[in-house]
């Protein structure tokens, strides 16, 4: 398959501050899917969290159960590269968007930093792919409206090599690199 966009996409494509990307990410999947009460995307968080604005794998994975989703946590750690962006791609063949966990080196205008990208963690959500240009359509709350790309769905593209970069995330999270959440509505 040369090109592959998920069905449902998100009404809208909300920047975040500095903090909640997870609840940016559980508001655009409700979003896609007609679910989304319209309260701001870190009210989505525990009391707890949404303080410090960190989300866990663990809870976005609740949240969406709650909403009628399965989440399950995966890990393409030990695949090779080529078998880690068919995990992605396979799932976005089935209609399942992906949230992944990356290492966040990007500036709001779309400036990269490999030092950056070390220190940031960051939950970005894939709704697509054009594997002739080798690039996933993703939506990531950090970007800037003024950065934002022209593609099917999401708001940046990003190639797969670009991906895998990230995906191993930032160093204090590198046992959890390469983590993904499909998400499917049940």
């Amino acid at each position: 398959m040369v090109k592959k966009v998920v069905n449902h996409k998100p009404k809208e494509y909300l920047k975040q501050g500095m903090r909640h990307c997870g609840g940016y990410t559980i508001k655009a999947i409700l979003s896609a899917y007609d679910l989304d009460d319209g309260r701001h995307p870190k009210k989505y968080l525990l009391p707890k969290i949404k303080s410090l604005g960190f989300t866990t794998p663990k809870l976005i994975q609740e949240t969406l159960k709650r909403y009628g989703f399965d989440a399950p946590i995966k890990r393409a750690n030990k695949f090779s590269n080529d078998k880690k962006i068919q995990s992605i791609k396979q799932e976005l063949d089935k209609n399942n968007p992906v949230i992944l966990l990356i290492g966040n080196g990007y500036s709001q205008t779309g400036n990269y930093s490999e030092f950056r990208m070390n220190w940031v963690s960051h939950w970005i959500t894939v709704w697509g792919y054009d594997d002739k240009k080798k690039t996933f359509f993703i939506y990531d709350s950090y970007v800037d409206q003024k950065s934002y790309d022209r593609i099917p769905v999401g708001n940046v593209k990003r190639t797969y090599e670009q991906v895998l970069r990230d995906w191993k995330g930032a160093f204090y999270f590198r046992m959890k690199s390469f983590l993904y959440i499909p998400v499917m509505k049940r």
